[in-house]
């Protein structure tokens, strides 16, 4: 008896997305199934052990013995719910990465073109500046671009010292 009881053929195929919806909805249901077992035994556990009422017994006596046998069962309970779920979650996870893959190849080529577009308008936006610094360290060539000549009314900016170091000083 060689044979092999997981061969990796066999997981391999669990790469295909239909197949791997197929294989995980099927260990949903062997989880669900588990569970739904282990709380009948719970139940019968619960009414049996209950019961047992021993000589000089308080009231919750039986109830609080009871529980150290049913939170072994809770506890499976417990984790076959979360094996269900953890099922579920890898076969989203699982269709999400392919689409995710699949959509790669259209991300990057858009990436790129971006990329390129960028790369474009900077290249045009330094050729400006540097033809407009190159004309104006030209002589005699006049910028017709340049700024208005400054309004003889208006008064020129100061420093932040000018502004407020005279008029906050005390005592002078």
């Amino acid at each position: 008896m060689s044979a092999e009881i997981n061969r990796r053929d066999d997981y391999e195929r669990l790469l295909d997305l239909d197949v791997l919806s197929a294989w995980t909805l099927d260990r949903q249901r062997v989880h669900h199934a588990d569970a739904a077992a282990y709380e009948e035994v719970l139940a019968l556990f619960q009414a049996a052990l209950r019961s047992e009422v021993v000589e000089g017994d308080g009231r919750l006596s039986a109830p609080m013995r009871a529980r150290k046998v049913e939170k072994h069962l809770r506890a499976a309970i417990k984790a076959a719910r979360r094996q269900e779920t953890a099922m579920e979650r890898f076969r989203v996870a699982a269709a999400a990465h392919k689409a995710h893959v699949q959509a790669l190849p259209g991300q990057r080529a858009a990436k790129a073109s971006r990329k390129a577009g960028t790369r474009q308008a900077l290249a045009a936006g330094v050729s400006k500046s540097l033809h407009k610094s190159a004309a104006a360290f030209t002589p005699g060539a006049e910028d017709t671009t340049a700024a208005p000549a400054a309004d003889p009314a208006r008064p020129t900016a100061r420093g932040i010292t000018d502004l407020f170091g005279q008029q906050h000083r005390r005592g002078a």
